[in-house]
């Protein structure tokens, strides 16, 4: 609740002036239908609860509307980023941020992006404000605990990984977790995580699948990957040890994918 009021008083400044008198005037009149319904005469008091859920319905349709701009630009970064474009997903993104109008979805993605970029002093910094908005989401902790793992903070991407999964996000993230366990070389608790990252139902794209059983593979508790999964799945990995070369996660991923097309 807190950060919800604390996200409205900040997306309030960056609204246009209808939608800023519109929310004024509505919780005015809130407030006043609460008056009415505990301390006005018994007669009219239903009549001014109905009134307050009525308004507590326009109140959240002017919401959406002021925030209409900040919703339709995420999409649109959202859609240039699953595209692959980065560098322009990081244009909208970091011109919104300099507007003072990113919210904590907003700064996650433009930390991600920074991250797809190999900017990963850039993706730290950005995820930490998306933090600093939404301390406790786990869209923002899985994003800052990712590139904690892409930096070779293994420890820390574990602690902060384990915070998303704590905080609803979903079982695929225990595929992250895992790989991070495995690059610290705690393969008993690798095997766990990576072990409920499969869990029947979970959905998991063909990049992390592959790493998933290739990493079982490795440490003796499952199958290899197949050629048509390594077939799909390996660019990925090719790419991200080109990217984060200059880590040790970089130089550990690079001997994955050596592995893995040594072995079609």
């Amino acid at each position: 609740m807190i950060w919800l009021i604390r996200n409205l008083r900040r997306d309030y400044q960056a609204w246009d002036r209808p939608a800023r008198v519109a929310i004024l005037l509505g919780l005015v009149l809130f407030l006043c239908a609460l008056v009415v319904v505990f301390t006005g005469p018994p007669q009219i008091r239903t009549q001014a609860l109905v009134g307050a859920g009525a308004l507590v319905v326009v109140i959240q349709i002017v919401i959406l509307y002021g925030n209409r701009g900040m919703t339709s630009l995420f999409t649109r970064a959202q859609r240039t980023y699953l595209s692959g474009d980065f560098q322009n997903a990081r244009m909208l993104l970091e011109d919104a941020r300099e507007r003072g109008r990113s919210d904590a979805r907003m700064l996650t993605l433009l930390g991600n992006t920074y991250r797809q970029l190999g900017d990963l002093e850039s993706s730290a910094r950005v995820l930490s404000e998306a933090l600093d908005k939404a301390p406790d989401h786990h869209f923002p902790l899985y994003g800052f605990g990712r590139t904690l793992l892409s930096q070779g903070a293994y420890q820390e991407a574990i602690s902060v990984i384990r915070r998303a999964v704590d905080a609803g996000a979903p079982p695929v993230v225990l595929g992250d977790l895992g790989e991070a366990y495995f690059r610290l070389g705690d393969f008993a608790a690798a095997r766990s995580a990576l072990g409920a990252a499969e869990q029947p139902g979970a959905e998991m794209p063909p990049h992390r699948e592959l790493m998933v059983r290739h990493m079982l593979y490795v440490m003796g508790a499952g199958e290899p990957p197949s050629a048509d999964l390594i077939h799909t799945g390996l660019p990925y990995w090719q790419a991200s040890a080109e990217r984060f070369a200059h880590t040790p996660y970089g130089a550990s991923v690079n001997q994955d994918v050596r592995a893995l097309e040594s072995s079609i």
